[in-house]
């Protein structure tokens, strides 16, 4: 959901929020949904950087570590053409416990400083990965990674209106 200049998503994982966690601070886990590689320095002031695809890189830094419950990172693309140099939004995430046993966490992702079609593309990113951690947090095979250049995924988004494939009533991502 886009809300002024922030993205908003909130997931529900059939994981416990230690192992959601984690999926954000650790290289070899945040690949497995997020990302074809990366290196991440998971402590105030340490690196966030992955690449997306081949030669697209997301950069920032980790502002605030709370093991097990919140993470906030800044973010950005070392590409100039998405006029969002690294580290000038900023993303929030909040794990919570949803069942009594703490076998399932409800992820709350707020992302901000994405004005225009900015908020449009990450909308959609956010939403498509997402869907990934869904599978990867449950330990199935996630969905296919997501090919498009992010160039040919706002192209196709705006010959959609929108997003393709929106979630209907009841799946992920608060729609």
């Amino acid at each position: 959901m886009i809300d002024g200049d922030a993205v908003i998503h909130e997931v529900d994982l059939a994981a416990p929020v230690e192992r959601v966690f984690e999926m954000f601070t650790d290289p070899h886990k945040l690949v497995r949904w997020i990302g074809i590689s990366a290196d991440l320095q998971p402590r105030p002031g340490g690196r966030f950087r992955f690449e997306v695809m081949p030669g697209q890189f997301c950069e920032g830094q980790y502002v605030i570590i709370e093991k097990p419950s919140r993470l906030v990172f800044t973010w950005g693309w070392t590409d100039p053409r998405f006029g969002l140099p690294p580290g000038t939004s900023r993303v929030e995430v909040t794990l919570t416990r949803s069942d009594p046993g703490g076998r399932h966490t409800r992820l709350r992702l707020v992302h901000t400083g994405l004005a225009g079609e900015l908020g449009i593309l990450h909308d959609d990113g956010w939403w498509r990965f997402l869907t990934r951690l869904i599978a990867a947090a449950a330990g199935q095979p996630p969905p296919a990674y997501p090919a498009q250049h992010p160039d040919e995924r706002l192209a196709t988004l705006h010959r959609h209106g929108g997003r393709k494939n929106t979630p209907r009533t009841g799946e992920h991502c608060g729609r």
